[in-house]
């Protein structure tokens, strides 16, 4: 598997590779178990003049009932390798590997760096185009090294940590460069028998002040706390057809916050809600904001509504449309705008829709 050339298929549905569960069909679909299979994919889709959309673990994606009028490529890449280096362990992953399987991997093997990033779904190749995050941990401080075939000239290319532009959900891969690149590889610099820091509260009570905290025990304390919140997409555990968190938790002024601040406290709908950062603006919970606006956990529109474990996940029901979710999604946004002045942004990517689907800060 792997050696032989491309095969591309037409009008694939592309609602079967999707956690969601929704979406129309791929005009052309095809499987990259490979660089070769990348470039060849890249050169059809110019020589077609068609756009160029990569899956991974389908899970972060919500696709248009039109589907996707280009080639969608399923990334299938494998690959795992390590080698220590002075006081560090560098780990290599094909883009295609699973991404709960490689951290299991990783934390097994005694390296810390990736433990509070425990069962999110999705592959290795998806977590630095969304820098993904959690539990006071993301995946920018541990990269090393991102490898990949440059769309428009077929050439692979490799970029340093510096150079992805790594900010809060941001990178070039998802930005400026949106498109560009298709990840083949990913190395992340990780520490042999590290202490893991924790800093956020829900871990915290996870860990009596003496106890001695290892990456072994942070994994298995994030997938409880991803559990209790139906954040798991795992064999074993409840789940829901969803994409995930969909909307990013926004960053706001120091002068908004105290706006919301006065509305939160207000209402007491909210703990543990707010993150002050080094610049001096500070993250807070879209979930907190959402419920405050009048969304409670289970809050059910037609065929798709907020997950009954957390109001940050919007779910399909039963055979939701793509633009029933886009409908529901939309009101959600209004609502928390018209109440706190804060646009929520969506975390989850959108394939086939127009630009302006769904509101955007920028």
């Amino acid at each position: 598997m792997g050696t032989e050339t491309l095969e591309i298929r037409e009008n694939y549905p592309l609602r079967d590779i999707t956690t969601f569960g929704i979406g129309g069909p791929a005009r052309y679909f095809a499987v990259a178990h490979n660089e070769a299979h990348v470039r060849e994919a890249c050169a059809f889709a110019r020589e077609n003049r068609i756009p160029l959309l990569v899956l991974g673990g389908g899970s972060n994606i919500l696709v248009s009932d039109t589907g996707f009028p280009g080639l969608v490529i399923l990334n299938r890449i494998k690959g795992f390798n390590s080698r220590t280096r002075g006081q560090y362990v560098f780990v290599t992953a094909g883009a295609g590997e699973d991404w709960d399987s490689f951290v299991k991997r990783c934390v097994e093997n005694g390296w810390q760096g990736l433990e509070c990033l425990s069962g999110i779904p999705g592959t290795v190749g998806a977590a630095p185009v969304q820098n993904i995050g959690a539990y006071g941990q993301s995946v920018d401080a541990c990269i090393s090294e991102v490898r990949a075939v440059d769309v428009h000239t077929g050439g692979e290319v490799s970029l340093s940590s510096n150079e992805c532009g790594f900010e809060y959900r941001k990178s070039i891969f998802n930005s400026q460069s949106a498109g560009r690149y298709i990840i083949t590889q990913v190395t992340f610099r990780l520490v042999p028998e590290g202490v893991p820091e924790l800093t956020y509260h829900d871990l915290k009570k996870h860990f009596p002040d003496d106890s001695a905290v290892t990456p072994a025990k942070v994994r298995n304390a994030v997938l409880e706390v991803r559990n209790g919140k139906g954040l798991l997409i795992l064999e074993g555990y409840e789940s829901f057809k969803s994409a995930g968190s969909f909307f990013k938790n926004p960053v706001i002024s120091a002068g908004q916050f105290e706006k919301v601040n006065e509305i939160i406290q207000k209402e007491g709908c909210g703990a543990n809600w707010a993150w002050p950062r080094r610049s001096g603006d500070i993250k807070v919970s879209a979930a907190c904001l959402i419920q405050c606006a009048g969304y409670t956990r289970g809050h059910r529109q037609g065929n798709v509504g907020l997950s009954p474990k957390h109001t940050l996940v919007i779910i399909n029901h039963h055979d939701a449309a793509a633009a029933e979710v886009i409908a529901f999604a939309r009101q959600v946004q209004g609502k928390v705008r018209e109440k706190f002045g804060v646009l929520i942004e969506p975390e989850v990517r959108l394939a086939g829709f127009a630009p302006d689907a769904l509101p955007l800060q920028k």
